[in-house]
């Protein structure tokens, strides 16, 4: 039976009746390459003996390129599908070869043939058009045309083509049309200023593709479509339901077949311990947790894997997404079972409560949080708001803030398991920006337990407190309920949640996973790692490339950021330098207003003239800073004859362009964005500062900088911010 290697091309966009008879065809090729209706025809005088085209009906062929490997099956590697004529000449003047200096496979297709080739040409004659007379990009930025064509085998004509581009826009537009997924990369890379060393590590094209020297030359070229940065762009099909994925998958759905040589890494690499990867929104690290999960289940079918979040939401789309990877994917139903547990962090908690039952719960309890509770305590957040009405009037104003308990409770007195006010008074307060001296802690103090009392007598634990007392019944009990646990979104998460994270694997090869951005962190307080038992110090790494937005609109989310000062969780300075996109577009748009009602004009307009031009409306989102503000849109639209779906929880819903605050629309993506209401006042909101202590306000506005960073991020192709008056003075260039 011969095997089929889809390979990513530029062939047309297909309807779903034409993606189907394609399925169709590779279908039965992959069962019979014999079969006379599939018309497997050579071409004649083309530049390589390999070319096929086949029938897909009597308008389409698909152009193929047959390898016979000695002694083994044939492979035909999948080039796209084309109307009968193009696919023809497309046929005759394309080749599949492996490149002279770093031998992996690569589709070539012949410059003097572009006259004839009726689509947009790839390629060389891409550039051609974007010839100016300023000095070339590539060129002031101190590479040279032999960069291409001896470190990575770009041949002179392409090489020479992307050294007359001037612009990064124009670069990234003139990558795009290149037939091999790798050189586009390699040329944004460097439109980045990046080093040509890192470039090749990053590809992962410093390690040498190895064959035996006496294999025929078709054997040698499998090999080289089995190279990390060759399945970029080929991918072995290993049964129908992975080819039925690819076909209809389109380009939302390629992360879930072609990967990065960097993101493949870090899927497959067995770590010695503990591992963190980090990088900016959009950079794929999701798609790297999913696609870990899934290679460490296959790689031992009866592992117990959690794979968790910051929210019950969020698990949710992490487990639509792995289904999406893989229909065959082994779920597991409870905690400690074999296959792939995916929950959110406060699900796991409670299940690990459920696990212990009520007096053995209620023992550990006492000794985590001074009081007993048993597994039937209600799970709601403490009520600082009466505590502080009962018992904070020794407070002064400034420290009668329910931000600053939440912070100090979860920071602080649930991770020292701290009961009374003389540990309290003793215990250390790192990252704490509010400096209290004895009497002040004494005043806290009494709000703390009058908070707890609450609490007690209502019958209920705080999420962060049952995290706490499920990490110590863990611990205690010496209970293995894990082999390996993958945490995304794992900036928001409060220290009691690390610690039984911590609780759930035992320290070991590929313990715990985790993914993160520091930009990202919109809830809680910096936390550090090793303070709570994970050391990942030198098994860290970063993402750079972002797949999601557009060079344009991902210039304008770094530039919210711009000279403010982060840390992560290893207590060290985050940098963006080094973001880079791989696509372009237009760039951001503002939409200055006088009211309310301009702002809703000014939306409209926009949403009618995207969907006027053929945008799925569900990829269209506002994002507002409150639910209210929210549903204001969704009705002064709806005034406007737009139908909007207001969401209150991070899910897709068909039919209508979506109104959300920023918070949930943390980890979705759509084609176009709207930010409503960046307007000075408005965004940050005034009210979020009320109470708060003058030494907490930075880290609060470094939290809005961070929602205005994702907000801007989940933009594919357009973003449009509205504001009436002036703008907030967290936007740019405004």
């Amino acid at each position: 039976m011969p095997t089929i290697v889809w390979g990513a091309s530029k062939d047309p966009k297909h309807d779903q009746a034409v993606k189907a008879k394609i399925y169709t065809f590779l279908d039965k090729l992959s069962d019979d390459d014999t079969v006379p209706g599939l018309h497997i025809e050579p071409m004649q005088q083309p530049v390589d003996s390999r070319v096929r085209t086949g029938r897909v009906d009597i308008h389409w062929r698909a152009v193929l390129f047959k390898l016979e490997p000695m002694g083994g099956e044939p492979t035909y590697v999948y080039a796209g599908t084309w109307h009968h004529d193009e696919a023809i000449k497309r046929a005759r003047t394309t080749s599949l070869s492996m490149n002279p200096v770093n031998g992996l496979a690569v589709f070539r297709q012949e410059v003097e043939a572009f006259d004839a080739v009726a689509e947009p040409p790839t390629e060389v004659a891409t550039a051609v058009a974007a010839i100016r007379t300023a000095s070339p990009l590539l060129s002031e930025l101190g590479f040279f045309v032999t960069d291409l064509t001896e470190e990575f085998g770009f041949d002179q004509e392409t090489a020479e083509a992307a050294f007359r581009v001037q612009g990064e826009e124009e670069l990234l537009d003139f990558a795009s049309g290149l037939d091999n997924a790798w050189q586009a990369d390699v040329l944004v890379a460097m439109g980045a200023g990046t080093a040509l060393h890192l470039i090749k590590s990053e590809l992962r094209l410093d390690e040498p593709i190895v064959t035996d020297p006496t294999a025929d030359d078709d054997t040698r070229l499998l090999e080289a479509l089995r190279h990390p940065a060759a399945q970029m762009q080929f991918t072995f099909i290993d049964d129908t339901e992975e080819l039925r994925r690819v076909i209809e998958g389109g380009d939302f759905g390629a992360w879930r077949v072609f990967l990065h040589p960097e993101q493949r890494e870090h899927v497959e690499k067995p770590r010695n311990g503990s591992f963190r990867l980090t990088g900016g929104a959009g950079t794929g690290k999701t798609v790297v947790l999913l696609h870990r999960a899934r290679h460490l289940a296959q790689l031992d079918p009866e592992a117990r894997i959690v794979l968790t979040t910051f929210t019950r939401a969020l698990a949710e789309n992490l487990r639509r997404d792995l289904e999406r990877l893989d229909p065959d994917i082994r779920f597991a139903t409870k905690l400690g079972e074999p296959g792939i547990l995916v929950r959110g962090v406060d699900q796991i908690a409670s299940d690990v409560r459920a696990l212990a039952g009520g007096d053995s719960y209620g023992d550990v309890a006492l000794q985590v949080i001074g009081s007993t509770r048993d597994s039937t305590a209600l799970a709601a957040e403490m009520d600082w708001k009466s505590a502080l009405h009962e018992a904070g009037d020794a407070l002064p104003i400034s420290l009668r803030s329910e931000a600053f308990f939440e912070g100090e409770y979860t920071q602080i007195v649930l991770p020292h398991g701290i009961h009374d006010l003389d540990d309290y008074l003793t215990v250390r307060r790192p990252g704490r920006g509010v400096a209290l001296d004895r009497s002040r802690r004494t005043a806290v103090w009494r709000v703390v337990e009058q908070a707890r009392k609450n609490h007690r007598i209502a019958g209920a634990l705080s999420f962060a407190e049952v995290a706490a007392v499920s990490a110590e019944w863990l611990r205690r009990s010496g209970r293995s309920v894990a082999d390996h646990v993958l945490v995304d979104e794992a900036q928001d998460l409060v220290p009691s949640k690390w610690k039984l994270l911590r609780a759930l694997v035992a320290e070991g090869p590929d313990d715990l996973f985790i993914a993160d951005d520091t930009h990202q962190r919109i809830y809680g307080q910096p936390i550090v790692l090793k303070r709570y038992g994970i050391a990942v110090r030198g098994r860290s790494r970063r993402l750079t490339l972002n797949y999601r937005t557009t060079l344009e609109n991902l210039r304008y989310a770094m530039g919210i950021l711009a000279g403010v000062e982060y840390e992560d969780s290893e207590a060290e300075g985050v940098t963006t330098d080094g973001y880079r996109s791989s696509r372009s577009g237009p760039k951001p748009a503002s939409r200055s207003t006088k009211s309310d009602a301009g702002q809703f004009d000014a939306i409209a307009e926009d949403v009618k003239r995207w969907i006027d031009d053929g945008v799925k409306p569900e990829t269209i989102a506002i994002l507002s800073a409150s639910n209210t503000a929210s549903k204001k849109v969704q009705q002064a639209l709806g005034q406007r004859g737009i139908g909007v779906a207001l969401l209150n929880a991070p899910r897709i819903i068909g039919g209508q362009p979506v109104a959300m605050t920023m918070h949930t629309a943390k980890g979705m993506e759509f084609s176009r964005v709207v930010l409503f209401d960046v307007s000075d006042g408005s965004f940050p909101p005034s009210a979020a500062y009320k109470g708060v202590p003058d030494e907490e306000k930075p880290d609060l506005d470094k939290r809005f900088r961070s929602l205005l960073y994702v907000a801007a991020s989940r933009a594919r192709d357009e973003l449009v911010v509205t504001w009436k008056g002036a703008p907030s003075h967290l936007l740019i260039g405004d």
